[in-house]
């Protein structure tokens, strides 16, 4: 049951393809079952904020598709924020406006892709702050069975919000799980009973992994569970401490654990505070966040090289991190009082273009 992660512009643009464990290597996203979920789409034009003196961006390497209609129709498209080069109006208006499918955006971004008048506003959905206690504020998606004598699968979607101090409102995340139908086939493979073995006790994983994983964490042909996939997709960075309570709850619920894709950026950039202060918290945010969820893969975000223009990128300063730096320190023990324990998270960078899949065992391979 593998993952595929595609970059079509080398920023945060990505293509998800979810697959049962019976899908073929090749084309995935076709095979009964499979979701595929389209990211922040900007594949053209400029990114400007207010007016171009102020701020604009443009990609310096093209992306990899001139055109969303060169793309099958995702099953979902997910805007993360209102920002332009996240909600990007050029782009968007390349789906059609009969799109088929549903665009799930954050508060903001929903608001703003409706007043184009492009889409109809039925197919435009906001979605709600996520609360431990309120499971009904994440978005649920059946996926069908392709066997008659099968049980659906189920795509979740959540949207945790900045922290308050975030003038910026750019530290958000989207946190994404996929369980596939449980289907005859998978049942004769006998891969539903293939659970990843139990995480090492720490303070640096969130309590409830450990302790429900006799209940939640194993899957039997009784409950119709296959393992389910979980992404953790937040290109600025946010707290681990607001991303805690989805994972010791919602993540835990869902058998999710540990996360099998983080996309985070690498390099950290900052702005003058009242320019909007940190604009990406990068590495250190970032190893936070694999070594508490145990990721398996962390997919670099946000860290083109674009061409800037404008007074709001005039005193951007960027702590670069390299791929290396990153993987020694994935695999260094944490910090703190207590047991220690390393990171299995291998980091990767995506050109526009490149793929990675994410297998349900350790197989994992650039495409």
């Amino acid at each position: 049951m593998p993952l595929t992660v595609k970059s079509l512009n080398g920023d945060t643009t990505f293509l998800l393809t979810f697959s049962p464990p019976s899908a073929p290597a090749t084309s995935p996203a076709l095979f009964p079952g499979s979701f595929t979920i389209l990211i922040d789409p900007w594949l053209t034009g400029a990114s400007s904020i207010l007016h171009p003196k102020f701020q604009e961006a443009k990609h310096r390497k093209q992306p990899c598709v001139a055109s969303l209609a060169e793309l099958p129709e995702p099953d979902l498209v997910i805007i993360s924020q209102n920002k332009p080069d996240h909600c990007h109006e050029e782009t968007l208006r390349q789906l059609p406006a009969n799109y088929a499918s549903t665009i799930l955006a954050a508060p903001a971004a929903a608001k703003k892709i409706r007043g184009w008048n492009h889409f109809d506003p039925e197919a435009v959905i906001a979605l709600q702050k996520f609360d431990e206690k309120r499971e009904s504020r994440v978005f649920r998606l059946s996926v069908p069975s392709p066997s008659a004598s099968g049980s659906p699968g189920e795509v979740t979607i959540a949207l945790l919000p900045p922290p308050k101090h975030d003038i910026t409102r750019v530290h958000n995340a989207i946190g994404i799980t996929y369980r596939p139908p449980f289907t005859v086939l998978s049942a004769s493979t006998g891969k539903y009973i293939d659970l990843p073995a139990t995480p090492p006790a720490s303070p640096l994983s969130p309590i409830s992994i450990k302790s429900a994983t006799p209940k939640t964490l194993a899957a039997s042909p009784c409950n119709d569970r296959e393992r389910t996939l979980s992404v953790i997709y937040s290109p600025h960075g946010m707290p681990y401490s607001i991303i805690k309570p989805y994972a010791s709850s919602h993540l835990v619920e869902e058998a999710a654990l540990p996360l099998t894709c983080l996309f985070h950026s690498f390099d950290r950039v900052h702005n003058p505070w009242f320019l909007g202060g940190t604009v990406a918290n990068g590495m250190p945010g970032g190893l936070e966040i694999a070594r508490n969820l145990l990721a398996r893969v962390w997919v670099g975000a946000h860290d083109e090289e674009k061409e800037l223009h404008g007074v709001a990128t005039s005193r951007i300063k960027t702590q670069n991190f390299g791929i290396n730096e990153i993987n020694e320190l994935l695999r260094e023990p944490g910090q703190g009082a207590g047991p220690k324990v390393w990171s299995n998270a291998f980091a990767v960078s995506l050109e526009a273009g490149e793929e990675i899949r994410i297998g349900v065992r350790e197989d994992i391979r650039l495409i």
